[in-house]
């Protein structure tokens, strides 16, 4: 049986062998910069918290899609940190995401549009779904979060997890994004949550439980929304 787990703590998913991560976007800093927040590169920090997870048990490194963060083009700050960022002590592969263009160009790595592992079908998560739907799906690309309100009125996000199942009972799990200054869209309050399973209307919301990174759960996406 294969071991499918969310690392607790920490925006990483565990199949078997194998550690997955998505939403890296690096080089947002460059985004950040133009609304006036300066902050230095977090290529190292992430790369660093990504070696942390990588237990002697760990035999490869699937990146999820959106290493990069730019689109369409490659910006320099790219062409700079990415081809080191992929150098891991296992073997990585990359599965690309709409932030992706041109990324084929910075890495050795494989870049595909979906893995398949027993079964299990890993996709960014913004590219239409073949039918019939795999058993077990995981995508990132949502970056899924909660909204939180004080009684004073402030408003703070928190990363989530997002595990259940489409309407066909294709189990289905949604992954927060990786990069530390992505709170991500918060699922109980925004309108609008980008992925091709909200916006095809495809998941049974009264069976996706949403967890915290610390595991603490919240109830089902109908629920809460």
């Amino acid at each position: 049986m294969v071991l499918v787990q969310p690392l607790w703590d920490a925006p990483a998913l565990r199949v078997d062998h194998t550690l997955v991560v998505c939403d890296i976007h690096l080089g947002i800093e460059y985004e950040m910069y133009t609304k006036g927040i300066r902050m230095g590169s977090l290529t190292d920090r992430i790369k660093g918290e990504i070696e942390a997870l990588l237990t002697e048990d760990i035999t490869r490194l699937i990146l999820l899609g959106d290493i990069k963060h730019n689109v369409p083009n490659v910006s320099w700050h790219e062409e700079r940190e990415v081809p080191g960022f992929v150098d891991f002590s296992v073997p990585v592969e990359i599965v690309k995401g709409n932030h992706d263009g041109g990324i084929e160009s910075l890495v050795d790595c494989d870049v595909k549009n979906e893995i398949v592992m027993n079964g299990i079908v890993l996709t960014h998560g913004h590219r239409a779904l073949d039918n019939p739907l795999p058993p077990l799906l995981v995508v990132g690309h949502s970056h899924p979060a909660v909204e939180f309100q004080d009684e004073l009125g402030s408003r703070t996000k928190e990363k989530c997890w997002i595990l259940g199942y489409t309407l066909q009972n294709t189990r289905v799990i949604i992954m927060p994004a990786f990069n530390p200054v992505i709170r991500g869209v918060a699922v109980n309050s925004d309108p609008r949550i980008p992925g091709v399973l909200f916006s095809q209307n495809l998941l049974d919301e009264s069976r996706c439980d949403i967890y915290l990174l610390d595991g603490t759960y919240l109830g089902t996406l109908k629920t809460l929304r």
